[in-house]
Parts: structure tokens; C-alpha cells; sequence
């Protein structure tokens, strides 16, 4: 299992303007700095089928009260945010670094909980080589 000391982020949809594409600044500065923090992490890219496990650890709200943050640290996370667009930011930004194309990918298991400090933890299998 590697943790990736980052806070997770949801990925967006592209805004589309008169003149351009683009994604919300949020989600591009997460894939930005998730790419750089990647660097640090070596790794050679794998052409199997694979099996990934997701666990992201959202970071609670510096507006909740400390009562409900110690309430709610370590439980799973109900905020409004899907977790399958948590688990597309990071596929898509772990893409290349950890194996070549995301269709590679045919069993996915992805977890969301509530945390003092945001993470992800990623691991992944290969099951046929």
C-alpha cells in the first residue's frame, strides 16, 4: 500500500467557453501537484490487467466544530462528493506513472472516510500478466 500525502480532490467536468476547454482550477492544480509529488515515487508502468484499491482520506472542514470533527475522524465520509469522481482524479493522474492506459484497470475497490489530515492510499495488483 503507498501513501500519497495529498488531499484528494473530485475530477471535473471541462467548462467549454466560446473561445476554449478548460477544468476547473481546483481539479487542474490537484493534477498538478499530484504529478509532481509522483516524481519522488519510482515505479515502472505495467501492461496486465489489474486490480486497484483506493482509500481516500477526505479532510474534515476547517468551518466544523471540534466536537463533530472528533465525531466524525475515521468514519466514512458523507460529504456530497461522489466517490467515483474522486476515484477518476487520481486514476487518471496516476495514469502513465503506474500502468500505461486506465482500461487496463477491471476491478476497483475505493473507499472514502473522514480525516484530520487528507490522503490517499493506492494499491494495486496485477492479475494476469
Amino acid at each position: 500500500m503507498i501513501t500519497f500525502p495529498i488531499a484528494p480532490v473530485v475530477a471535473s467536468r471541462a467548462r467549454v467557453t466560446r473561445w476554449s476547454t478548460y477544468f476547473p482550477k481546483r481539479y487542474t492544480q490537484f493534477r498538478k501537484e499530484f504529478r509532481e509529488l509522483l516524481e519522488k515515487y519510482k515505479a515502472e508502468p505495467t501492461d496486465g490487467l489489474l486490480y486497484v484499491k483506493l482509500d481516500f482520506y477526505v479532510q474534515l472542514p476547517k468551518t466544523m466544530s471540534k466536537k463533530k470533527k472528533e465525531e466524525k475522524e475515521g468514519k466514512h465520509c458523507d460529504n456530497n462528493a461522489d466517490l467515483d469522481n474522486y476515484v477518476k482524479a487520481t486514476l487518471d493522474s496516476l495514469e502513465g506513472k503506474y500502468y500505461n492506459n486506465d482500461k487496463q484497470i477491471v476491478m476497483i475497490r475505493a473507499r472514502k472516510y473522514w480525516s484530520d489530515t487528507g490522503h490517499i492510499e493506492f494499491k494495486m495488483e496485477e492479475i494476469c500478466p
